[in-house]
């Protein structure tokens, strides 16, 4: 008898529970980014820190995230920038070190730096002759991101150079080569959603 009737009371026991919770008020609930591996439309997010700068200026750093279509991926040598156009830009003030780029295609990434022109002739564009910093990517962490993730980008080292080195320095651990960067670290993490109830 005794299991008939807690085979009778389960359900309204369960009911009452789900009941419960859903008479609360306000609230904040944060859910993961889900299986957006398949999904073409998931972005990414690329965000990082710059630890060391070289040459040392009180110039505005430019930080571009750009999806690699052509190609040129050449992980673990950095790809060529000059030949992609789908990315997006952020232009760090003077003296700023953290960085945050969404809305990123999945796929294969690149990142390139620009050191901008002083005052009023920053353009916040790549032109001939500019000093860049094209991200080593040694460990190929960027040849295919999947969509709903977050990048992050640890310590990058910059050395910019108007006249990026063409060879690849693959060595873990070694300083940039002039005209690129280097992070510490290079992880990847699912990106989640913030929606406050009401």
């Amino acid at each position: 008898m005794k299991s008939k009737l807690a085979l009778r009371s389960s359900p309204l026991l369960l009911t009452a529970l789900l009941v419960v919770p859903l008479g609360c008020g306000e609230g904040t609930v944060t859910f993961g980014g889900g299986d957006d591996n398949n999904n073409p439309n998931a972005q990414v997010t690329v965000e990082g820190n710059i630890d060391n700068v070289s040459p040392v200026s009180s110039r505005g750093i430019v930080a571009f995230a750009y999806n690699i279509t052509d190609n040129s991926d050449r992980c673990p040598c950095p790809p060529d920038p000059s030949n992609s156009s789908s990315g997006k830009a952020i232009m760090l003030e003077s003296g700023a070190t953290t960085f945050s780029l969404s809305g990123l295609k999945a796929g294969p990434l690149g990142v390139v730096f620009l050191l901008d022109k002083a005052d009023n002739a920053a353009d916040g564009q790549i032109d001939p002759g500019d000093p860049i910093a094209i991200l080593d990517d040694i460990d190929c962490d960027l040849s295919d991101v999947k969509g709903g993730l977050t990048v992050t980008l640890k310590d990058v080292d910059i050395l910019f150079s108007s006249a990026p080195v063409v060879d690849c320095t693959d060595t873990s651990g070694s300083p940039p080569a002039a005209g690129h960067a280097r992070a510490d670290t290079i992880t990847q993490r699912r990106s989640t959603t913030t929606t406050t109830l009401r």
